[in-house]
């Protein structure tokens, strides 16, 4: 079994939650996260493929769903976790308990170590400012759908 300084081995049968494909050293597609703030490394449950197309996508689709959902609900909870910054999975890069989030991967096949935050989070003043634009999205979209329920239901009692 092979190890990289403080990482590896690669755990026998390991197999990508998300594609199927087994994860091993022949394939280079063996990721590992840190976990802060215990500084454990953990292996992924998912291949580097699919661990980069996640650290790429996360953070736009969540702007996507705060511009695009018609349910206030799911605005509350999205806008109430606020913009995400590092790159999560609850089931493939689960979280020790007492963690808050992954600050470092650790890719097999380059035996390199790269930050975990996402393409296109922003952190401090940045990210606060984009908090708060979105939060926007909420009171007037609350506002929007209340009158319309008071017309539906206006209109309803009309009848």
């Amino acid at each position: 079994m092979t190890t990289w300084g403080e990482h590896g081995p690669i755990p026998d049968g390991l197999e990508c939650m998300v594609m199927m494909d087994d994860i091993t050293e022949e394939d280079g597609n063996y990721v590992e996260y840190k976990c802060e703030p215990s500084g454990t490394w953990k292996p992924a449950l998912m291949g580097k493929d699919v661990v980069l197309q996640l650290q790429n996508t996360q953070f736009k689709k969540w702007t996507d769903r705060v511009k695009e959902t018609d349910c206030q609900a799911e605005l509350k909870r999205l806008l109430t976790a606020g913009p995400p910054i590092w790159l999560s999975d609850p089931n493939a890069l689960a979280l020790p308990e007492g963690d808050t989030h992954i600050s470092t991967l650790w890719f097999q096949d380059e035996n390199m170590e790269v930050s975990a935050m996402l393409t296109g989070a922003v952190t401090g003043e940045e990210r606060e400012k984009l908090w708060d634009d979105f939060r926007k999205f909420q009171i007037e979209g609350a506002a929007e759908e209340e009158e319309a329920e008071a017309q539906a239901a206006a209109e309803e009692g009309s009848k």
